[in-house]
């Protein structure tokens, strides 16, 4: 009910009252003609929302951050009455937009369809779907609502990557014996071959070398690439729900990018997720990319210990590690001081900082990072534009368009 219908019964009263002390047949005639009109309204709005049907299709189950999913939806009802509006209250993804409504009007006994198009602004997963209706009628005097009954749908959307420049991960670059030391495995030797200039002697196969009256030097099996580890942030983020939301999707979609990145580059990947429920993951080329996508759409952020924490535990744990890729929004003098001592022990690093209000003293500490040989990126976590909606193949049918 309505504060019009409050109205209405206000004039209802008024008019009976004028009747009875007044004896004037018109003032009844009133108070019925209104009496009329409530019970037309009543009777037009509940069977309506009794016999309203909804139904959507479209919707693809897994989709990439900011895509919009081009849904139809289907609406009829068996009110031969005119009614005023029936309106969708439909979940879809998104933040603390996670509800929209849409006001659609549809002629008794046929059925209408309307194309709405649903943003995924935020990696995770969602039910989307029709789940209340709620119908008022065309004197606007009540309005009632009740569950769809429709099925939700599960949708999941997975972090986009970020277009990053691989780290090109070397053994050395300070001459062939130094080369030669790091690219062996010592602990695999293969075949034998002629001495060569620059070769070590604790090489050489000296009881071969005395029977053949040559020198003769073991050669060994090439040791496995250094590989990456990527260790994105998973503390929690202090800010409003949307924000916070954008800078999470920030931080997987940098996280996976270093990850695709490194892959397609041919460098093995170990990424370290220390949230709550901690795992690791690892990969060797870019079919694993898909294992990566997926464990940062359901990563959670809410590591119980601070990222300083988080970084010196994996730092004790490296051996074969060429590279690390550090992704963060919260930049401190401890996560630079950490980064450079990776550095210096001849670990390639690189930092990426989401941020759109980079600070003078936050400049200053990514100076420092350049100069110790560090890599730095900045990125702003809303400006990425979201790629247009696919068009459908035929809109025969279809009447409006609704983007929520």
């Amino acid at each position: 009910m309505s504060g019009r219908f409050a109205g209405v019964l206000a004039a209802m009263m008024a008019l009976l009252s004028a009747g009875l002390a007044t004896g004037t047949r018109v003032y009844y005639a009133l108070c019925i003609l209104l009496a009329l009109m409530v019970v037309y309204a009543l009777a037009s709005v509940l069977w309506m929302l009794a016999s309203a049907r909804v139904t959507m299709r479209g919707v693809r189950p897994r989709v990439v951050r900011g895509e919009r999913l081009i849904t139809i939806l289907t609406v009829e009802h068996r009110s031969p009455l005119p009614v005023g509006s029936l309106t969708l209250c439909l979940d879809v993804p998104g933040g603390s937009m996670g509800r929209q409504e849409i006001r659609v009007s549809a002629p008794p006994f046929a059925r209408r369809s309307f194309r709405n198009v649903i943003r995924c602004p935020h990696r995770g997963g969602y039910e989307v779907g029709v789940t209340r209706l709620r119908a008022s009628d065309p004197f606007g005097l009540f309005e009632f609502s009740r569950r769809s009954g429709a099925k939700l749908l599960r949708v999941e959307v997975s972090p986009r990557p970020m277009e990053l420049a691989p780290m090109i991960l070397k053994a050395s670059d300070v001459g062939p014996e130094f080369r030669s030391r790091a690219t062996e495995d010592a602990a695999s030797p293969s075949d034998v071959r002629a001495w060569r200039e620059g070769d070590e002697l604790k090489k050489v196969h000296w009881k071969l070398s005395l029977r053949k009256r040559e020198m003769m030097v073991r050669t060994f099996e090439e040791s496995a690439r250094p590989d990456t580890l990527v260790i994105p942030d998973l503390g929690e983020v202090t800010a409003l729900q949307d924000q916070k939301l954008t800078l999470e999707d920030a931080i997987c979609e940098a996280a996976l990018g270093a990850v695709k990145a490194q892959l397609e580059a041919g460098f093995p990947v170990r990424m370290a997720l220390q949230s709550r429920r901690p795992r690791e993951l690892a990969g060797r080329s870019a079919a694993d990319l898909p294992g990566f996508a997926d464990a940062l759409m359901r990563a959670e952020f809410d590591c119980p210990n601070p990222y300083e924490q988080v970084l010196m535990l994996v730092f004790q744990r490296m051996q074969r590690t060429g590279g690390a890729v550090l992704a963060t929004a919260r930049l401190t003098t401890r996560t630079v001081d950490i980064a450079i001592r990776m550095q210096q022990r001849g670990v390639q690093v690189k930092l990426i900082w989401a941020t759109d209000a980079p600070r003078d003293e936050a400049l200053e500490m990514l100076e420092r990072l350049k100069m110790a040989g560090a890599s730095v990126e900045r990125v702003d976590p809303w400006a990425v534009e979201a790629p247009p909606p696919p068009r459908p193949a035929s809109d025969e049918g279809v009447d409006d368009v609704f983007e929520v």
